[in-house]
């Protein structure tokens, strides 16, 4: 927990366009604490000018001033900071007076937990409509909602959690499917914590057998794997296989995006391309992309925090392309993306906190000469 004079120094760097990516997501998870708890975001002026009255004489008044007024412009916990090529902007969630009309009428609020469990005999539950307690039973290993945004595989069999007995029965398998709009949490049955991104899927055993604990993903998935080194976790994609022991990774796998990309946050693990008989050893903060079209592997060194971002609440957009940028927010709130010219070749950076309405998200690219027209459920991208 930050005090008083590391919040105004971590400010300090936000306000000078001095802050690195930690920075940023640092500042957001404070805002988010109170969120967390059930406790209303203090009024920013009210905290800066707490901590302001502490700092040295020698600030000033008019650096005082100016920096109560910037402290508003990034208020709260719905911040927004994106960079452009000429420079950062900083912007809150208070929908501005001229905007008043057209949030009340066509607003677009950002994705929330909901997906669907697919149990091994066909049936579908709608998590986000479900109870609270058990939903099924699948072999020996119980499901369970824990909450709105957890699910959760109990089961021991053969004295080894997660891991059964190979008695010939055969093991059911389900499928946890997030829409557009949506993300949820899973805990498998041997432990592993796996956070899905909207418009992702995860299939899985209800108990792994075997020598291996295999599952198939689509879309975007964080997992913290479960140590157990006699059972090897191995994730399938479409085009490459990531195998590891335990440890955290990201792995992206998104049917538009050019390539299935795996971040190393701890650990390591190993990239395979059955295709190619290829493969390559990550460690942390590098990046395995598999390309769509070769298969090749290429690694590079990467923030492996900012990649995983997502899953504390934002949207990270380190050296994104327009379209990159655009696919995420299509994903995340749930929209559909046209352009009424070429595809701009802007490069983005910063971080946007996920809770934030879709329309304050375009008044921010708007502010940096991105114009767009949002009719329905749908954002057109306008030329220059």
């Amino acid at each position: 927990m930050m005090d008083n004079q590391e919040l105004l120094n971590l400010f300090n760097r936000i306000s000078a366009g001095e802050a690195k990516d930690e920075d940023i997501i640092l500042y957001n998870r404070w805002c988010q604490g109170f969120q967390q708890r059930g406790e209303p975001v203090p009024d920013i002026g009210r905290v800066s000018a707490e901590i302001l009255s502490g700092v040295r004489q020698s600030i000033g008044a008019t650096s005082k001033t100016r920096r109560l007024k910037l402290w508003r412009r990034i208020a709260a916990a719905c911040a927004i900071i994106v960079t452009f090529s000429a420079g950062a902007y900083f912007f809150s969630s208070q929908p501005k007076p001229s905007r008043i009309a057209e949030t009340r009428s066509n607003e677009i609020l950002p994705g929330n937990n909901k997906a669907v469990l697919t149990l091994s005999n066909g049936h579908r539950i709608v998590l986000n409509d479900a109870h609270r307690g058990q939903l099924a039973m699948q072999g020996n290993t119980d499901v369970t909602k824990v909450d709105s945004g957890l699910l959760v595989y109990k089961g021991t069999t053969n004295g080894v959690q997660g891991i059964a007995h190979n008695d010939g029965a055969k093991i059911p398998f389900n499928t946890l499917d997030v829409p557009r709009g949506g993300q949820y949490q899973l805990v498998l049955p041997d432990g592993t914590k796996v956070w899905l991104n909207s418009a992702s899927s995860i299939r899985y055993p209800t108990a792994f057998e075997g020598d291996k604990r295999v599952v198939t993903i689509t879309g975007e998935v964080y997992f913290e794997v479960a140590d157990d080194p006699t059972h090897p976790f191995m994730v399938h994609t479409r085009n490459s296989d990531v195998t590891v022991l335990g440890t955290h990774f990201n792995v992206m796998a998104y049917d538009d995006d050019p390539a299935v990309t795996t971040t190393l946050l701890e650990g390591s693990v190993k990239v395979s391309v059955p295709q190619k008989n290829e493969t390559a050893l990550l460690t942390p903060d590098h990046q395995a992309s598999v390309t769509n079209t070769k298969n090749d592997i290429r690694v590079v060194k990467v923030d492996a925090s900012n990649v995983a971002a997502w899953i504390h609440g934002l949207l990270s957009l380190k050296d994104c392309s327009m379209q990159e940028f655009m696919n995420q927010l299509s994903r995340w709130y749930d929209v559909d993306i046209a352009y009424a010219g070429a595809i701009p070749h802007h490069r983005f950076g910063g971080v946007i906190n996920r809770n934030v309405p879709l329309i304050d998200v375009l008044d921010a690219l708007a502010a940096g000469g991105i114009h767009t027209k949002l009719e329905g459920r749908k954002i057109i991208v306008l030329p220059r």
